[in-house]
């Protein structure tokens, strides 16, 4: 095979330009037809067994692609479509998106319509039982190997028909033991075709996988990918490799026993990436590096280091990358990971071990429990192996709940009721927080209402044999993941928008109440009127120093007692499924899609601009710069928000130049971490430099940014995400 550079050019794009042989199975649109039929017919058998027996059916007549350029050598045609981001596959497009929306309208038609109500109306994402984000227990699956989570799916079914049993766990098993023997068929089947082609490689390596587990870096990396092949047919996502440095270590030091030199193994890294470039990840693939245990013993090996290198040489942004920083982290890990991000290299997380494990202790799982925890998504810790953390059911507009409480629970734009029937006469501030918490009570208490509901019937609407089976618990008690066999069975809550509502109740405080510029009845009238004609008032909030991000007592102390009053209420539930909720502060990018029908703010918003990103200033409201925002951010709890609580960051490329500024920023980050910040990412650009590209795109195809929780390319932005970048830029600069 030729070397990286020369076959790079054939792999970058390898999953849109894919030619899949007709000969080696029927077309996508043949196999929807065919799954469809299946979803519409087979009413009476068990969900399981229905939806594994068509899983079975696409991976028999799934269509294959070999690709001599790379040792992941080989596609299969599921129908995805491969442009920006990938798509879903023809099995979710079939079985699951009719399911769930025929099981939601048949068994919570009242919850169902008033989530899709609120949803139109801005008050965020659907609350959804989460399919999506999926932790597979990649240390279970890589010991295990395919054939032998068959074996052991087959000896729990005996185990289970010789004692005391229920149905339900034989269905269970049954059906993981159809997905898996149709993998077996599918894997010789692959090999058998790869062997027309020049591949020595890839055929040795999954004949071997057929089989046995992986042996070497080769086939551990082979058997991720393989894994996700499968797995990734349904709804579900494997969205991290885990913390692949320690997972993948005792790989990389076999095949240094084999013979492989680290120059051989960092080409081989480098294919590893560009399969998950090529694949169009959407928000892109995790992995961890570093992080240490309870006592402070780093993780970092020389695998972390050859792992970062080989990133750094290929100017991509995906898979991206956590690292997992403590006090004894390696110190040239840590200073490389910070240089990559200076240098526009931005995929970079840093995400701090003190504040998981603080986190962890809050829902009351020790540190002997989380220390190795990976990082799934965009920033959400999860303990592999034990628990299912339910990562993304919901996001609520906290915006949503001042606008509600301004206007009697009426939403804006609409008019519905969309809240409960609060007083429009309101004589202090403090009786208007009070209603503005009791309406974020009520709108948060739908939600986990809601998706608890759902939760009964989760395997009803997806049955999860792969991503099931990857749990040892599952397989021996003969349970579906999400029936709850873990340790640890917990629910994610998602609430964004926080400077916007912060910013918005100081500004009812000061020009209503404490300086009476206005009195509430005409604050309400002006943001009604989209702010025509009080562009006076708009303007004097606008400039009033009391912002979300500068360090300023007021909007910090609403932020502090909001935040809390959150952690306290809601980490004291405790689910119906038995484990704990875990809060988070982020956004991704829908601050901008809900700003868009979120009616204007008495922040001095207009109606359809966006709402605050993750724990950001409000656009161009970050006056104080990057060290009085931290310290804004630090007022936060970030023990009540395991579920992340980000903090980005824009610098201008003078502030962290040369070997001083490189080890100012190093030293910034490490003093945010230290202090118990959760995470920091971020961007290292100029006002100008955002300017131009914006203007000639053509001159700037590589530049890279921080979106949320993953990076994009600027000049493939949608120009009011560019504009919200170049507003943030402006303020930095």
């Amino acid at each position: 095979m030729k070397s990286f550079n020369e076959n790079r050019k054939y792999i970058e794009n390898a999953f849109e330009e894919a030619v899949y042989d007709r000969s080696t199975g029927l077309d996508a649109d043949i196999l929807f037809a065919e799954l469809k039929k299946i979803q519409e017919t087979e009413t009476d058998e068990p969900r399981q067994l229905v939806c594994a027996k068509a899983y079975a059916y696409l991976l028999d007549n799934v269509q294959l692609e070999i690709n001599e350029h790379t040792p992941f050598s080989v596609k299969i045609n599921t129908g995805v479509e491969y442009g920006y981001w990938a798509s879903h596959s023809v099995f979710p497009k079939a079985l699951f998106f009719p399911q769930r929306e025929k099981i939601l309208k048949e068994k919570l038609p009242r919850e169902y319509e008033l989530a899709k109500t609120r949803n139109i109306n801005g008050f965020g994402d659907h609350p959804y039982t989460d399919f999506w984000h999926t932790l597979p227990d990649w240390n279970f699956v890589i010991n295990q190997g395919f054939s032998g989570i068959l074996e052991f799916a087959e000896n729990s079914k005996k185990r289970l028909l010789e004692s005391n049993h229920k149905e339900s766990q034989i269905i269970f098993l049954d059906s993981v033991i159809i997905c898996y023997k149709a993998i077996h068929r599918l894997m010789e089947r692959m090999y058998n075709y790869s062997l027309a082609f020049n591949v020595p490689e890839f055929s040795k390596g999954i004949k071997h996988l057929i089989s046995s587990p992986p042996r070497d870096l080769y086939e551990v990396m082979l058997f991720s990918i393989l894994y996700l092949y499968f797995e990734e047919i349904g709804i579900e996502r494997g969205r991290t490799l885990g913390n692949i440095d320690t997972l993948y270590f005792p790989f990389y030091q076999k095949s240094l026993e084999n013979g492989a030199t680290k120059e051989e193994i960092e080409e081989l890294v480098k294919y590893f990436y560009m399969h998950w470039v090529a694949s169009r990840r959407s928000n892109q693939q995790p992995f961890a590096i570093g992080g240490g245990d309870d006592k402070g013993n780093d993780y970092t090996n020389e695998l972390s280091h050859l792992l970062l290198d080989a990133y750094d040489a290929l100017n991509i942004f995906d898979p991206k990358i956590h690292i997992r920083y403590h006090k004894n982290l390696d110190d040239a890990l840590l200073t490389k990971g910070v240089d990559m991000i200076r240098r526009g290299n931005s995929s970079i997380c840093i995400l701090g071990d003190e504040a998981v494990f603080r986190g962890y202790e809050k829902i009351g799982i020790p540190r002997s429990e989380s220390k190795d925890y990976a990082i799934s998504g965009c920033y959400e810790p999860i303990l592999m192996g034990k628990e299912e953390g339910l990562i993304v059911p919901n996001r609520f507009n906290l915006l949503k709940a001042v606008e509600l409480a301004l206007h009697g629970g009426k939403d804006l734009l609409s008019g519905l009721q969309l809240g409960y029937e609060s007083p429009l006469s309101i004589s202090s501030f403090d009786e208007f927080y009070d209603i503005f918490i009791k309406h974020f009570d009520n709108c948060m208490d739908f939600e986990i209402d809601y998706i608890q509901k759902q939760e009964k019937f989760s395997t009803l609407i997806n049955p999860t044999p792969i991503y099931s089976s990857s749990f040892r618990d599952c397989l021996e008690k003969g349970m579906d993941v999400h029936e709850f066999p873990l340790k640890y069975n917990n629910i994610s809550l998602k609430i964004f928008a926080l400077a916007s509502a912060v910013d918005a109740l100081v500004a009812i405080k000061k020009f209503v109440f404490d300086e009476k510029i206005v009195s509430l009845d005409e604050m309400r009238k002006a943001v009604s009127v989209n702010w025509e004609g009080y562009e006076w008032l708009r303007e004097k909030i606008l400039h009033d120093k009391d912002k979300y991000g500068n360090n300023r007592p007021i909007p910090d102390e609403l932020t502090a007692k909001i935040t809390k009053h959150a952690a306290d209420r809601y980490l004291k539930i405790k689910p119906t499924r038995g484990g704990s909720f875990r809060l988070g502060l982020d956004s991704i990018y829908i601050h901008i899609d809900f700003g868009e029908t979120t009616g204007a703010s008495p922040d001095g918003r207009r109606h359809g601009d966006p709402v605050s990103k993750n724990l950001c200033a409000t656009d161009g409201m970050d006056r104080g710069g990057i060290t009085a925002y931290m310290q804004s951010v630090l007022k936060i709890d970030s023990a009540g928000y395991l579920d992340a609580a980000p903090l980005d960051f824009i610098l201008h490329p003078s502030a962290v130049k040369d070997e001083k500024g490189l080890e100012c920023f190093k030293s910034l980050i490490k003093i945010f971490l230290d202090q118990g910040g959760f995470a920091i990412q971020g961007n290292v650009f100029g006002y100008e430099t955002l300017k131009d590209a914006q203007a000639n795109p053509q001159k700037y195809s590589t530049l890279q940014v921080r979106v949320c929780g993953w990076n994009e390319y600027f000049v493939n932005l949608r120009k009011e995400t560019q504009d919200s970048f170049i507003k943030q830029c402006k303020g930095a600069d």
